[in-house]
């Protein structure tokens, strides 16, 4: 396939159909039936892949980037009320305004290292949001260490169910993806590429 995949393609052809964004579960058919019978320990994931934008130009550990972007996946399991989340993933380090093939600046995993917040509240107008089969739309913060490239790091996953829309409670007010502030090339925002789901309580990456 020639060129990139923007965020309204990759969400059509997912079946999804919307420029809102909807988790990739709720294009695969999740329903609440599935979650009956879902255990009653607080335990959450977060799953995403998904392309996120500095403002750039700035400089860091691999010298001066006109246009730093990380491509960045990840799992996660958390307990919101017990203030705990565990996992992480892998990222990708580039300049967007690199021609292609762009060169691979820096890689390597992160890992979760604490909870920070959660909140399934729209953050523009504390609207309560409201579950989609077994998808939570809802913004989880946390503090991630991305190896070579920065520790504590303030990351915030959020998602967005397109196929409530405003009206129905599902986006929080903020873009789907994930955000990272304070790194070496400042803050990271979501670049419109990518998919982030969060999940209800009662599901883990964990057995027990």
């Amino acid at each position: 396939m020639k060129g990139n995949m923007d965020r309204k393609t990759f969400l059509k052809r997912a079946g999804v159909g919307t420029a809102a964004a909807a988790s990739l579960p709720a294009a695969l058919g999740s329903s609440a039936a599935f979650g009956a019978n879902l255990p009653p320990n607080g335990h959450m994931i977060g799953e995403f892949v998904a392309f996120s934008q500095a403002a750039g130009p700035a400089s860091g550990p691999v010298g001066t980037l006109a246009s730093p972007r990380i491509g960045m996946n990840g799992a996660v399991t958390f307990d919101a009320h017990a203030g705990w989340v565990k996992g992480g993933g892998g990222y990708e380090l580039f300049d967007q305004a690199a021609p292609v093939p762009k060169p691979l600046k820096l890689t390597g995993q992160w890992e979760a290292s604490g909870f920070v917040g959660y909140t399934t509240r729209n953050v523009s107008t504390g609207a309560q949001l409201n579950p989609y089969g077994l998808i939570q739309p809802g913004i989880l913060t946390l503090r991630a260490d991305l190896e070579g490239f920065g520790t504590g790091l303030t990351m915030m996953l959020v998602c967005n169910v397109g196929a409530l829309g405003a009206a129905g409670g599902g986006l929080t007010g903020k873009d789907e993806g994930w955000f990272l502030e304070d790194t070496p090339y400042g803050d990271f925002e979501p670049a419109g590429v990518g998919i982030t789901h969060l999940s209800v309580e009662g599901i883990s990456l964990m057995r027990g």
